[in-house]
């Protein structure tokens, strides 16, 4: 399994990570997803939210929604491994 640096982008700021080649298009579908939920939520015109805020009101619907996916599948999820998301997303965003 080939691992390359591939580049995304996320509020117009490009980012590059090390990602196993298979998994680039899962990838490229995450990055369009959250780029069109960041776009949905702007649209609401927040006061008082940075692009970090609505990075962070996104990060949680989606793991909401993989909490909700999880529990639906009778997966045991742990807030250990939420928050080692969260601290995963929010290192990227530095």
């Amino acid at each position: 399994m080939a691992i390359r640096k591939h580049t995304f982008t996320l509020l117009n700021k490009r980012y590059e990570l090390d990602i196993p080649d298979q998994l680039e298009e899962v990838y490229r579908i995450g990055e369009r997803r959250l780029n069109a939920q960041l776009v949905e939520l702007m649209a609401e015109k927040t006061d008082g939210y940075n692009d970090r805020d609505f990075l962070a009101r996104v990060a949680l619907d989606l793991a909401v929604e993989l909490t909700c996916l999880e529990s639906e599948n009778s997966v045991d999820i742990d807030s250990q491994t939420i928050t080692e998301l969260i601290k995963k997303i929010e290192s990227r965003l530095k």
